[in-house]
């Protein structure tokens, strides 16, 4: 189908709509805290390792974990948010942290370079298209040393806690998409909807920020972004908080995290 051909400019466009969008967010972002689940697993590394957070947006993640002693190199796209970042960590007074600005799908480090890293709060999900997730996945697992751990927080269209109605209303727009998208290929006009999985949503931060998009993908598929010999394990986060040794609905949680370890 054609959507090879339009994914660039399809990309490009729901990055400047995001770009828009996180801007508006950081007034809140740079006061909002270090989550539960996020100090669980920071405690269980070692102080001292390079840690790079991927859509570290004004620092909300970066800040507090350099603040507990970790080494950490913050990345995102959008630069008014590194600018407040970097403002915010020079009040501090920190100096085992950085910002840049940079496209997670294609990261100016070196291989083996980081010991972890973190893309928390759903920076995955603001990714356009299939291949462009795959790939910053790949990023992330190039710039990890071996043996190192990328920590990955995502959607999951399979969420139940809104309720039975929504899932199957989001599969069934799935499937509408893909019939325009098919129908588009095969009278050769050009497809300008949404892909399957997108949304595009108004912020509950900020009243007043432009819409957002977001990719909500299924487990099957989340399972097919990750890299070919990667170990990796799907945890929910009342796992990784100790709430739950087995939680049988993981799968059905509002997010899923993915540790992949990198091979030795």
């Amino acid at each position: 189908m054609k959507i090879k051909t339009d994914e660039n400019d399809y990309y490009a466009r729901i990055k400047e709509l995001n770009i828009s969008h996180y801007r508006e967010e950081i007034s809140y972002y740079t006061q909002a805290p270090l989550r539960q689940v996020e100090k669980k697993i920071l405690t269980s590394i070692n102080k001292g390792l390079r840690i790079l957070d991927v859509g570290c947006g004004p620092g909300r993640f970066s800040i507090e974990a350099a603040r507990m002693g970790y080494n950490i190199t913050g990345l995102d796209i959008t630069s008014a948010a590194i600018t407040a970042a970097r403002s915010k960590a020079k009040n501090l007074e920190l100096d085992n942290i950085h910002f840049l600005v940079g496209d997670m799908t294609h990261m100016p480090f070196n291989d083996n370079e980081f010991d972890y890293v973190f893309c928390v709060r759903f920076s995955i999900n603001a990714i356009a298209t299939f291949q462009r997730r795959q790939k910053a996945i790949s990023e992330m697992v190039r710039v990890v040393k071996q043996g190192g751990i990328v920590y990955i927080e995502s959607f999951n269209k399979f969420y139940l806690g809104r309720g039975l109605f929504l899932v199957l209303k989001n599969i069934l727009t799935d499937i509408q998409r893909k019939i325009s998208i098919l129908w588009c290929y095969l009278i050769k006009k050009r497809y300008f909807g949404l892909l399957p999985g997108d949304i595009i949503y108004k912020s509950n931060k900020v009243a007043e920020a432009p819409v957002g998009y977001a990719h909500l993908p299924t487990i099957f598929e989340l399972m097919k972004l990750l890299p070919n010999k990667t170990l990796y394990k799907f945890y929910s986060i009342l796992q990784i908080t100790k709430e739950k040794v087995l939680d049988f609905l993981k799968y059905f949680r509002y997010s899923i995290w993915i540790f992949l370890i990198k091979p030795k």
